[in-house]
């Protein structure tokens, strides 16, 4: 029998943490955050260019659940730090999702155009980094929209008591995270080779595929949320900045795949990019991803605040694990051995998302 992924000792303290943080995020985080989001839109309305203008609102509308899932991250940060903390990652996730929509479309060139645009994160943590975005690409924004977001960001970050022991490593991560997506986006065009050959060239310490590395890098942005909120704690070292990125990089594998993974069947049927595709068969699908649980788990349990960061592990997968997608023939054998690998934690976040959905969809 599978040993379970959090220790005995962890697992009391693991709930009280997500009591705390549930406390911390309804009274201090989501006002802010929300208000934060109202702030964007309002601004995303200024857009002079049509299409550019819709591809800010729509993300502002219809994937609002990222900032308010990544933000969740802030309760972490002392209280006297949390502001800052909120605005920072709310304005990044934000232009995380817009670039996302803006370098989806496809130009002459393409490959080009996605570079320019997503030197925004650059210049979202040095201010001489600002640069046309838009160069190359056939739409302008004369209103600043990039630049006001990542301007917000940097803005937040200085008044961060430790933002020297994170800089540099956040800002890389989110280059990362940058040309992940736009190498995602060539190989959702059938051009799987370029992803394939740089993730493969990007090995690390962590025993991942080439898919499994291109998964977390595509998703790498939730390790920048994290290490911007232990910029907010004074306590935080280079190490501590070290250890909290290689954890997120991580979590960000696993939801790169869990996301993959409900979404199976009907990426199969419209013919999309499945990161899951690439396993030889659902069992080994199953096994590698509940390997990768494990590592998050062991991960997360080896920094600062353990029990915030387990909860936040297991909170990841039960959003995935609590969808539809993740009963079907595929996903089954990873639903129960993920499950497996993050018992006890899991239960009681599993069936608080199971009743969401089901309220949601009532």
């Amino acid at each position: 029998m599978t040993k379970p992924a959090c220790p005995p000792t962890l697992r009391s303290r693991a709930f009280v943490a997500l009591l705390g943080a549930n406390a911390r995020y309804w009274t201090t985080v989501a006002p802010l955050a929300w208000r934060e989001l109202r702030r964007w839109k309002e601004r995303a309305q200024l857009i002079d260019d049509a299409t550019l203008r819709r591809h800010a609102l729509v993300k502002l509308r219809e994937d609002d659940g990222n900032v308010k899932t990544t933000v969740t991250l802030a309760t972490l940060a002392p209280r006297r730090q949390r502001a800052c903390v909120v605005r920072a990652i709310v304005a990044l996730q934000v232009m995380y999702d817009y670039l996302d929509a803006v370098s989806e479309e496809r130009f002459a060139d393409g490959a080009r155009c996605g570079r320019d645009l997503f030197r925004a994160f650059d210049a979202a943590f040095r201010a001489e980094a600002a640069t046309d975005y838009y160069r190359g690409h056939p739409r302008r924004d004369r209103s600043g929209y990039l630049d006001a977001l990542a301007t917000a960001c940097r803005e937040a970050l200085q008044l961060l008591p430790r933002l020297a022991a994170v800089a540099s490593l956040a800002a890389a991560t989110a280059a990362h995270s940058g040309r992940a997506q736009e190498l995602s986006h060539a190989a959702a065009d059938g051009e799987v080779e370029p992803l394939a050959e740089w993730a493969g060239a990007g090995a690390d310490d962590a025993p991942l595929t080439w898919w499994e590395r291109a998964a977390g890098s595509a998703a790498s942005i939730l390790a920048v949320h994290a290490l911007i909120a232990a910029a907010g704690d004074p306590r935080t070292t280079r190490a501590d900045a070290e250890r909290v990125a290689r954890a997120y990089r991580l979590a960000a594998t696993l939801t790169t795949l869990l996301d993959s993974l409900v979404d199976h069947e009907r990426d199969l049927a419209r013919g999309d990019h499945s990161y899951v595709s690439y396993y030889p068969s659902a069992a080994v699908a199953a096994e590698r991803i509940a390997a990768i649980a494990r590592l998050t788990a062991d991960a997360a349990a080896g920094l600062r605040r353990a029990p915030h960061h387990l909860m936040t592990v297991a909170g990841i997968a039960a959003f995935y694990l609590s969808a539809p997608g993740s009963r079907s023939a595929f996903a089954l054998p990873a639903t129960v051995r993920v499950t497996a690998e993050l018992r006890p934690l899991i239960v009681p976040i599993l069936w608080l998302f199971r009743t969401w959905r089901r309220l949601r969809d009532a």
